[in-house]
């Protein structure tokens, strides 16, 4: 038998063919054979939104509350919010809001909320706290004021830079009346965007800049050893409010019946000097 030989220039790109076709077998189809990076890990990409256009990071703005519910006697809810707000105000803290209910069974409630520099927070943390107060629960929370700083900023900066130029136009005055009054009435609408946005602006720093408190009084009504004595408590207002109500009731009574009385004692008198001329 006669063997036939391939030439060595036609087996050489045989054998490349193969190797090709094997490798993009073993490899997965990615678009034109070109390789797409790995998705970058959650905590990076986080990292990498928090750092903005520049160098270094950004000041973080962030507005935090912190909650207190306390419980206490009755009797001493005023006193101790009387205490807490004295010492707030010793502290320079500003007062938002105070309320404090004075409820139909005796009980009292109250709440207050102010604004505290972060390095203040503890004293005035103990103050509240402090006995006969008993903290039941606190709770603390974050809001992250950041992307509206920067915002804000951005947007007032705009605006600042857009008064310089119509500053600059109504100074040349080369245009027509027109013009300038477009431009004056430009300038006073750009100039109330600035006074708001410079209004915001301050607002998110402050409370960025403080700590804000809120605290909750409740107050609870005596007892005797274990006992509630509320209800007892209750069923004697119940029947004090029942008593008065009966008394207004007799002398709406009387106050009616009254002009009528002589005429009674009247009617009576002739009744008996007929019943005697009868006899």
């Amino acid at each position: 038998m006669t063997r036939r030989w391939l030439p060595l220039g036609l087996i050489a790109p045989a054998l490349i063919g193969v190797a090709l076709l094997a490798g993009c077998k073993r490899e997965p189809a990615q678009g034109f054979g070109v390789a797409l990076p790995a998705p970058a890990p959650m905590a990076a990409m986080m990292r990498a939104d928090a750092k903005m256009a520049g160098p270094g990071d950004v000041q973080r703005r962030i507005a935090y509350t912190n909650r207190f519910v306390l419980e206490m006697p009755s009797e001493d809810v005023a006193n101790a919010q009387q205490k807490t707000l004295a010492a707030c105000v010793a502290a320079g803290c500003s007062v938002e809001s105070t309320r404090l209910d004075r409820l139909p069974n005796g009980g009292v409630q109250g709440e207050i909320s102010v604004r505290i520099a972060p390095d203040k927070l503890d004293a005035l943390t103990a103050t509240i706290t402090a006995p006969p107060a008993r903290l039941v629960s606190r709770a603390e929370t974050a809001d992250d004021k950041t992307v509206a700083v920067l915002d804000i900023e951005k947007r007032l900066a705009s605006q600042v830079a857009l008064r310089e130029r119509l500053n600059q136009l109504l100074a040349q005055a080369k245009g027509s009346v027109g013009d300038l009054v477009a431009a004056e009435k430009q300038l006073a609408e750009v100039q109330g965007t600035i006074e708001s946005q410079t209004a915001q602006l301050a607002y998110l720093r402050s409370i960025t800049d403080t700590v804000r408190v809120d605290v909750s009084y409740n107050g609870l009504l005596q007892q005797a050893g274990p006992f509630d004595l509320s209800p007892v408590r209750e069923a004697l207002d119940a029947f004090l409010a029942t008593l008065i109500g009966s008394a207004g009731d007799m002398i709406t009574w009387v106050a009616v019946a009254l002009p009528w009385l002589p005429l009674g004692l009247v009617g009576l008198f002739l009744l008996r000097w007929v019943a005697r001329k009868r006899a």
